[in-house]
């Protein structure tokens, strides 16, 4: 049982809201959304009623976007 919840605890440390995200990525909110809901760019978990993003797939995402900086 304590592997499951170090696992369930690594994973959640993960998870980045979807207004962090946007702000990371200095874009607005509702762009993010959008591309959400296409299920482009990014996989999102829902999680009681919030939506977040992978924390690694979102790094992976930045350093593509500038070049792998």
């Amino acid at each position: 049982m304590k592997k499951e919840n170090d696992k369930l605890e690594a994973l959640s440390a993960r998870l980045i809201s979807v207004d962090e995200a946007a702000e990371l990525m200095k874009i607005k909110k509702g762009t993010l959304q959008n591309w959400l809901s296409q299920g482009s760019k990014f996989k999102r978990v829902k999680v009681g009623g919030r939506t977040f993003i992978d924390g690694l797939e979102l790094e992976a995402w930045l350093r593509t976007a500038f070049g792998g900086r």
